[in-house]
């Protein structure tokens, strides 16, 4: 067994680092939010979590997204009680005209542009592809489940260094996956909550449908919800107040994108989300520095990037020989 480890945050990036390195270290994770929790300062629980490729993203943010999507593809035909499935998803833009610069063309399974005779009014570009979401509010407490059962520690806390860490977790070596925490624990003033507000809708709808350009608009089932997220907004307000208003956007923009599916939908019978997204301005951060690893700043792709960063977190420690997922 490798050298202890301590990993700050139980969110999905904490959670997935603890899931790789376990094989190989003693990890125990401390943190102040734990799966199952539903409070408003932690974001993992109440994203969208569909694997929507990040189409900005360097060849490393690609790998990592990679080997995140490969994860999620083996543990949704593996363990449907993962709260983990497969869904075809409808991308579509308004900011482009074909897909030349796509990367993921190869990597997302039945990848397929869609003719332009056949696009929603506004849009200029569309493909298909299959897809995954998530369900958070299942996951997380899975993924607990599974580590626990290989000898992960977990330690309700809030830590303000990383020598309390330290001393809490008895490992010298520390991995910061706290989100927004880690403005204060690293000093990194590029750390920024991003509010994020979406609504829950019953439905039988079952498919995954993106808008991105001009506008980020979104429909995303949930498994074992018996409905769909529907957004999204992104801002820099901190309350948590419900934007009625935007509620409105919202059915509007989603009901030009599915030839009105969602125009009966009463909004005052919707349950209404509001989170906050891990932001970071200069995007997500993985590297080593002494003995401290960070991986935050995922913003609103933390699930996207999430077994991704782990593994590099993982070749940070250990070097480069891959674990198996």
């Amino acid at each position: 067994m490798g050298e202890p480890i301590g990993i700050i945050g139980a969110g999905i990036t904490g959670l997935a680092t603890a899931m790789v390195l376990s094989p190989k270290h003693e990890v125990t994770i401390v943190a102040r939010d734990m799966p199952g929790d539903l409070g408003f300062n932690w974001a993992s629980p109440w994203a969208g979590a569909a694997f929507h490729p990040q189409d900005k993203a360097t060849k490393i943010a690609q790998e990592m997204q990679m080997d995140s999507f490969h994860y999620y593809w083996a543990l949704a035909h593996r363990d449907p009680k993962s709260g983990v499935q497969v869904l075809p998803l409808t991308e579509y833009f308004d900011d482009r005209s074909d897909d030349s610069q796509t990367w993921y063309k190869t990597l997302m399974p039945g990848y397929r542009v869609i003719p332009k005779s056949e696009l929603p009014s506004g849009c200029t570009h569309g493909v298909k592809y299959t897809s995954l979401s998530m369900n958070p509010q299942i996951l997380l407490p899975w993924l607990k489940e599974q580590l626990v059962a290989k000898g992960v520690k977990f330690v309700r806390a809030e830590v303000k260094s990383f020598d309390e860490a330290r001393a809490i977790t008895k490992a010298r070596l520390i991995v910061n996956a706290s989100g927004v925490g880690a403005k204060t624990l690293a000093g990194d003033d590029c750390v920024m909550p991003i509010r994020g507000q979406t609504m829950f809708v019953k439905t039988d709808f079952n498919e995954l449908i993106m808008k991105d350009g001009s506008e980020y608009t979104y429909v995303i089932p949930r498994a074992g919800s018996g409905g769909v997220i529907i957004g999204g907004v992104k801002s820099d307000r901190l309350d948590t107040e419900v934007d009625e208003e935007l509620k409105s956007d919202f059915l509007m923009r989603v009901n030009r994108l599915t030839n009105d599916t969602f125009k009966n939908v009463d909004l005052k019978s919707v349950e209404d989300i509001i989170g906050f997204r891990p932001g970071r301005k200069g995007g997500l951060r993985v590297e080593r520095e002494g003995d401290v690893v960070h991986a935050y700043g995922a913003s609103g792709a933390g699930y996207i990037y999430s077994f991704g960063v782990a593994e590099r977190v993982r070749k940070l420690i250990d070097g480069p020989i891959k674990a198996k997922l």
